[in-house]
């Protein structure tokens, strides 16, 4: 193996990366005007020293040589540091060899905290340095190591590399080889079924050469004899030639083709009809269905109340039947209550629709057997302020009722009888001088026998 190759590979590539080191750090060392502070150095040799070369601390770049210039026999040199870095009185600068082409730098020995710090622009004086010829051989030396075990690891891996190359070659020929003989294998066995299908194919030709003979003959005579029917067919002989160019034989065909298609036609309006039939008795089971559901989906609430007058000292009481939609919108009530002080009847009826918008609800009908309107305002859930004009007479003044109803704990559904009790209280005639004041109390709850019932007055309807 030839080694001086590889040595003048090695020295290349070591040359190479020489000469980018020192490319990046000049081009991009990071020191200007701004952030430098310039001090005079006096050093007796400034071989291998440049203009840009780098001052290192602990192996840190901390300054740059701006300029080299000859005082007597020595060197003064011009060098910008950090102004982060501080310049002790006591501080050195030593020159240092950095590699085998002769380049070095410059070291810098920070000194003690006591020492005092030099201002910009003091000098100072350069330390004895090492024998560059020292130093070159230790890199020299250190070339050779990194060298051989340059050359060592490259013969390693190329041999490892070239067994992993021929046992890989090795397998592969086997695995050709094994490939190799299973084809060959395979195409024997194609080749010998091909053979034996060949010879089983040429005995039965032999053994059945005379059926296929009779067979070839028969297929002839058949064919004969289906010319020799369509050419008594074509000339109008024969049974099916005479039923086919008979002319009366034709009439009668279409007359019953015509009489068929009329029956077809009258099918089809019967089956119109009946579909038409159950259409229009889909609709009436939906609109009954319809009616029905709309019935069921009514809420029903019973309501007994009573109350006491204070000034006619009576009391009177009423029940009634609240319809309420799912909607919870509106709502209809009917009932009967106790006649009031100077009536002649001894029940009066109490029938009113309602419609409910945001706190308020309108309601129209009856009132006492009369004629009104009414207006609730709902602020909160618990409390009902309420207005009722009605008994509208022609030489009087109407009745007019304000009640003020308190629900405590009311819900209708509840299973709690506690939860459907409410109180009222209020004046009645209040535009009357009669006026009376009253109060009382009730208990409304939702009923589902009765709101079964209800379901069932449409279809009772219809009967």
């Amino acid at each position: 193996m030839n080694l001086s190759r590889y040595v003048k590979i090695g020295i290349f590539f070591l040359s190479i990366g020489t000469a980018g080191t020192v490319y990046v750090i000049r081009s991009s060392d990071g020191f200007n005007e701004f952030n430098t502070k310039l001090y005079e150095v006096v050093i007796e040799d400034a071989t291998g020293l440049s203009t840009n070369s780098k001052v290192y601390l602990a192996g840190v770049p901390v300054g740059k040589i701006k300029a080299i210039e000859l005082t007597g026999d020595t060197a003064l040199l011009r060098v910008a540091f950090l102004k982060n870095v501080e310049i002790r009185q006591d501080s050195s600068i030593l020159r240092k060899p950095s590699s085998i082409l002769g380049t070095s730098i410059l070291a810098l020995q920070p000194g003690s905290d006591s020492s005092p710090v030099l201002k910009p622009g003091s000098r100072l004086e350069a330390a004895h340095g090492s024998s560059d010829m020292g130093a070159v051989l230790g890199s020299a030396q250190d070339l050779t190591k990194q060298i051989s075990e340059l050359i060592r690891d490259f013969q390693t891996r190329q041999l490892e590399l070239l067994t992993v190359t021929i046992e890989t070659f090795n397998e592969m020929a086997i695995k050709v080889n094994k490939r190799s003989d299973a084809e060959l294998d395979r195409i024997s066995r194609i080749l010998e079924s091909s053979a034996l299908i060949t010879e089983r194919f040429e005995k039965l030709l032999r053994e059945r050469e005379g059926d296929i003979a009779t067979s070839a003959s028969d297929v002839r005579l058949a064919l004969e004899n289906i010319r020799r029917i369509t050419d008594e067919i074509r000339s109008g002989e024969g049974n099916f030639g005479k039923a086919i160019y008979d002319e009366q034989l034709y009439a009668s065909l279409l007359a019953t083709a015509e009489r068929t298609e009329a029956a077809a036609a009258q099918l089809q309006e019967v089956l119109d009809s009946i579909n038409n039939l159950a259409i229009t008795s889909n609709q009436v089971v939906n609109d009954a269905g319809l009616i029905v559901k709309k019935a069921a989906g009514l809420g029903v609430q019973v309501d007994a109340r009573g109350r006491y007058e204070f000034l006619t000292s009576s009391f009177l009481s009423g029940v009634s039947m609240r319809l309420e939609p799912v909607s919870k919108d509106r709502f209809y009530r009917i009932g009967v209550s106790s006649a009031p002080a100077g009536s002649t009847a001894s029940y009066v009826l109490d029938a009113e629709i309602a419609r409910r918008i945001g706190w308020f609800t309108l309601r129209g009908g009856l009132y006492e057997s009369t004629a009104g309107l009414g207006l609730d305002f709902s602020p909160l859930a618990s409390v009902q302020l309420s207005a009722e004009a009605f008994d509208f007479q022609k030489n009087g003044l109407p009745n007019l009722r304000g009640t003020l109803y308190w629900y405590p704990a009311f819900n209708p559904f509840s299973n709690m009888p506690w939860n459907w009790l409410y109180f009222y209280g209020g004046v009645n005639a209040a535009l009357d001088p009669r006026r009376d004041f009253f109060v009382g109390m009730g208990i409304r709850f939702a009923d589902e026998e009765v709101r079964g019932l209800v379901g069932l007055i449409p279809l009772g309807a219809g009967k």
